[in-house]
């Protein structure tokens, strides 16, 4: 056959498993070629390349074009085909004797460093990496270590697994995230009355709702431990991004204040604004605009009526009639 003429050639890119400047290629077992093993599984399962499709969503050209070589599928359809046709995937099949070639003098010394950085003897290494005794005993005398056994000795004592198991790369891992989680409460949900309608800005207002206390137009179901906690409906774009016109402010007048948080500011003579509160200094208070079109304003504390702590936005659709 003669050859092709050059417009016609086909790269085909270098498998990476050919490439490995980092000595890696001993952690991943030998793989099935992806069209061999489509096919292999969907013959197991007594398939055609029609039913196969129909059971993943495609047709049976999508499917003779994986078996065929011409494409692969994604990483969730090679899922889909495990499962149809019951057939393990071909990146989980059992690695033969891929470790074996290990220098097992060098797999004992590791594990002897790492029993003498950490003061431990083999059984103490054992329980706290959650590997059975025997198995470290067999590390000392040169048996390989599995991926998995490299994974739990890197998570109990934040060596890097690839340095566990063939000394490449740095020997600690850079980062080890092992933070106690120690959530915050947030106070159980409680009904806030919305007790009024402020236009916020410079030179919004506030309009009181002639309401009984703890009772408003309508609630806000919102957790909170504060328990004058309440809500204000907003009115305007003024504080737009932060605040759109017919959403909710929370207030938790009970809350501690500090410079770098927002507070909803009401003035003796009326007007209302959510700010950012920056300084207290000589009893007046100056706060920073959320909303960059208006400036900072300096009001002194015998001006102010309220000044409470803003506790969140609450959306339209959060709103209940009573």
């Amino acid at each position: 056959m003669s050859e092709l003429p050059t417009k016609y050639r086909f790269a085909r890119p270098e498998s990476k498993e050919k490439r490995d400047p980092d000595r890696l290629d001993f952690l991943y077992p030998p793989r099935m070629e992806m069209r061999n093993w489509i096919r292999s599984a969907r013959k197991k399962a007594d398939l055609t390349q029609e039913q196969l499709g129909e059971k993943l969503g495609v047709t049976k050209g999508n499917v003779s074009a994986w078996e065929n070589g011409r494409h692969e599928p994604s990483y969730a359809q090679i899922q889909e085909i495990s499962v149809v046709t019951k057939c393990p995937m071909p990146d989980s099949q059992p690695s033969i004797g891929s470790t074996s070639a290990l220098d097992s003098k060098d797999v004992a010394e590791r594990v002897q460093e790492m029993l003498t950085e950490t003061g431990m003897d083999a059984g103490a290494f054992a329980a706290k990496a959650a590997i059975p005794l025997e198995r470290v005993e067999a590390w000392l005398k040169g048996t390989a270590i599995s991926v998995e056994d490299a994974v739990a000795v890197q998570t109990a004592f934040g060596y890097n697994s690839a340095w566990v198991l063939a000394r490449v790369g740095q020997k600690k891992v850079a980062i080890q995230y092992n933070d106690e989680f120690r959530p915050k409460g947030l106070g159980k949900r409680k009904r806030l009355a919305v007790v009024g309608m402020a236009q916020l800005g410079d030179n919004g207002f506030w309009a009181d709702i002639e309401y009984p206390v703890g009772h408003g137009d309508g609630y806000i179901d919102w957790p909170t431990s504060d328990p004058d906690a309440y809500a204000i409906e907003c009115s305007g774009d003024s504080m737009r991004p932060r605040i759109k016109h017919g959403e909710f402010v929370i207030i938790e007048p009970n809350h501690p204040i500090q410079p770098g948080e927002e507070v909803m500011v009401k003035s003796k003579d009326g007007r209302v604004m959510v700010k950012e509160l920056a300084y207290k200094s000589a009893g007046r208070y100056t706060l920073l605009s959320i909303n960059e079109a208006h400036g900072k304003v300096t009001l002194h504390e015998d001006e102010i009526d309220k000044l409470h702590y803003v506790a969140g936005i609450a959306k339209k659709s959060m709103w209940r009639p009573d």
